[in-house]
């Protein structure tokens, strides 16, 4: 079973899902990959998944379901609202920033996505990554977010720890700059 987009995204155990590469378009048809039936129609009914281990429930999920035996799964369209209405839902249950606000955060202080990530020790397009919502910031960054914009000086001090610890990223020490 393959999570949409790489997302640590696992469907709750109740739920047996195949992502497209279990499914094949023939004639317009959707074929179930278990039974090769060509019965398999559009459902909508609750989801229920986990991202980094917070559970996740939607009411209300369009997936196909075949009518000779029983197996759901979801269509790559599918599969990529599902994995984006579940980071939605668990941004929400955790209070983190959405990819809009670390944007202005970032754009706030003059920061490019590289100098960000050299300065909070993040690697290659973590920044990015957020920034589109395709993978949740850890609480820890967000609170460091927050911190950054409601403490300006922040930014100095997290350079200076990083210039004397040492531990900035090779690609990322210039960055710092």
């Amino acid at each position: 079973m393959t999570p949409p987009h790489g997302a640590a995204f696992a469907p709750a155990p109740r739920f047996k899902v195949i992502v497209f590469q279990l499914i094949m378009m023939v004639k317009n048809n959707i074929v179930c990959e278990v039974c090769s039936s060509e019965s398999a129609g559009k459902v909508s009914e609750s989801f229920r998944a986990s991202y980094n281990q917070t559970l996740v429930v939607l009411p209300s999920v369009e997936m196909y379901s075949c009518s000779q035996c029983g197996e759901k799964f979801f269509t790559p369209e599918q599969a990529k609202h599902v994995g984006k209405a579940v980071r939605v839902v668990v941004r929400e249950q955790l209070g983190l920033l959405g990819p809009e606000r670390i944007v202005e955060i970032r754009r706030k202080y003059g920061l490019s996505q590289e100098r960000l990530e050299a300065l909070l020790s993040l690697g290659s397009k973590v920044v990015t990554r957020w920034e589109t919502g395709r993978v949740l910031q850890t609480k820890q960054a967000d609170d460091l977010l927050r911190l950054i914009d409601k403490v300006p000086g922040v930014i100095d001090v997290l350079r200076e720890i990083r210039e004397e610890s040492g531990h900035s990223r090779g690609s990322h020490r210039s960055a710092l700059v």
